[in-house]
């Protein structure tokens, strides 16, 4: 049930029947998920005392999804795109409908536990704090699929796919993740708009998030992972219904993307070398996936260009000019002596 608020001005964050949420949930063919997975966000939102609304984009889906939100769900603030254009552009247009102190960028195939936020609204107290994830684990066992997120920066670019769970109690601190995962992303609703939400130039999927999180960490914020929030995740079918070739291409291209837009100096110029010897390698094979890729990167460089300079001036105007490297230096600093287990 929708809590509405009495006041224009919410409470201050971090604190349980204050904070105020807004979930922004996109949505594409994805009629069994809602109606699977709805009910454990409003059971977690009521749960936690919150003033929330919901919000579902959807990406023109063809499998009445709109019918069945609009007869089962009359709360949910409903926004329709006219075709298909992908997560960051359809999470966009929710994102920056939110009128909530917090965002929680949701999955539909994601299902919250019911004590999701209890652990998490404290991370707002600090005003640094862009955001939190919890862990996600399989929906049928305890196997944990996604968690905080590690830093790892060589010649072949900048690695995104490193995950750690903390084998000791968290520090008071916070355990800080090099991105927030965009399946239960809980993010300062001010911070994510001076950032202008997800780069839509990543569209239609892939590396989104992990650019989002690290224009936040270099706007001079952080992120964290919360272990004791834990969502449950359904394998989705949205991308996979694509063809393997097309997902792989643009899986490539975004690549290169996050790389060329974060990337300076020698590493940039290493990541350059390796991408071409890695190109020269896969046409001799007769594979074109990286090739594909580098020319459909190449109409990209504009609106590449144009992040890259709104991005400068943000952090003109935060008065920080941190760097990747700076990031990850903060970020293992932060786990300082902790122990954990990569994954």
């Amino acid at each position: 049930m929708y809590r509405a608020s009495a006041d224009a001005n919410p409470s201050p964050l971090g604190r349980l029947g204050g904070a105020s949420i807004s979930v922004v949930i996109p949505n594409y063919n994805g009629k069994h998920l809602l109606e699977a997975n709805l009910p454990s966000v409003y059971a977690a939102l009521n749960f936690a005392h919150l003033i929330y609304e919901v919000i579902v984009i959807d990406d023109a889906s063809i499998d009445g999804s709109i019918k069945f939100i609009q007869q089962h769900y009359p709360d949910i603030k409903l926004l329709i795109n006219d075709s298909n254009k992908g997560f960051s552009p359809t999470i966009n247009k929710g994102v920056f409908a939110a009128q909530y102190e917090l965002i929680l960028a949701l999955n539909s195939d994601v299902q919250l536990t019911e004590n999701y936020f209890i652990e998490q609204l404290k991370y707002f107290e600090a005003p640094d704090t862009f955001g939190v994830m919890g862990h996600i684990i399989d929906h049928d066992s305890p196997k944990i699929q996604d968690s905080g997120k590690l830093p790892s920066i060589s010649f072949k670019g900048i690695k995104t796919t490193y995950n750690y769970i903390p084998l000791t109690d968290t520090p008071e601190t916070g355990l800080p993740s090099f991105f927030l995962s965009g399946a239960n992303a809980l993010m300062d609703k001010n911070k994510l708009w001076q950032l202008k939400g997800f780069d839509e130039i990543y569209a239609p999927y892939y590396y989104e998030d992990a650019d989002l999180g690290i224009r936040a960490w270099r706007a001079g914020w952080c992120c964290y992972v919360e272990p004791k929030s834990i969502c449950m995740h359904a394998t989705s079918s949205t991308i996979s219904k694509a063809k393997p070739e097309k997902v792989k291409v643009i899986a490539e291209r975004n690549r290169i993307i996050l790389n060329h837009l974060h990337l300076t100096g020698w590493h940039l110029a290493f990541f350059k070398c390796w991408l071409w010897l890695r190109c020269t390698f896969k046409l001799l094979l007769g594979n074109l996936v990286i090739y594909k890729a580098i020319q459909m990167f190449r109409r990209s460089l504009l609106p590449l260009e144009q992040s890259r300079q709104a991005f400068m001036q943000l952090q003109a105007q935060n008065n920080v000019n941190y760097s990747v490297y700076d990031i990850e230096k903060k970020i293992l600093k932060k786990i300082g002596s902790i122990r954990y287990r990569i994954f």
